[in-house]
């Protein structure tokens, strides 16, 4: 399969190895683009440039990052709305616990609550996992399924 077809198209299925050589690879290039501005002479610059772009770089590595997942849900013959519940889920569960916990409450006036905070943020885990397990662990489904053909016997065939 092709780079650009594992990067921005969410049809077909990918493998665990594909998956997470992807999965990398974005990561690397976001933290390196993310970083970059540091490597300029003025240190406000870099604050001010990292400040423009991170977010930026951030929301374009959403559709790579959405489409690998989802060719990895195919694979395991799931559909890719599941990444709702595998990442955005304990994302959202997590960033609320940490703002429970860390900033005050506008409403009441009261401080941060560490202990009320740290409930949706352990709660965040459980789904991470299982998310993790589907999708770097587990292998897929054997031989073809609704997503199309088996990854594995493609490599086998070339």
């Amino acid at each position: 399969m092709k780079l650009q077809k594992i990067l921005f198209s969410f049809d077909g299925r990918i493998g665990r190895r594909t998956y997470w050589l992807a999965i990398l690879a974005l990561i690397v290039a976001v933290l390196v683009l993310t970083f970059a501005p540091f490597l300029l002479e003025s240190e406000k610059a870099a604050v001010l440039m990292l400040a423009l772009t991170s977010q930026f770089i951030w929301l374009l590595s959403l559709w790579p990052i959405l489409a690998v997942g989802s060719k990895r849900l195919h694979d395991r013959n799931k559909n890719g709305w599941w990444l709702l519940v595998f990442w955005l889920l304990p994302f959202a569960l997590f960033v609320g616990g940490f703002s429970i916990a860390l900033f005050d409450d506008p409403r009441t006036g009261r401080s941060g609550d560490f202990s009320t905070g740290l409930i949706p943020v352990l709660a965040s885990l459980p789904p991470a996992l299982w998310g993790i397990v589907e999708l770097g662990i587990l292998p897929g489904t054997k031989g073809p399924n609704l997503y199309g053909a088996d990854p594995a016997q493609q490599l086998e065939l070339r």
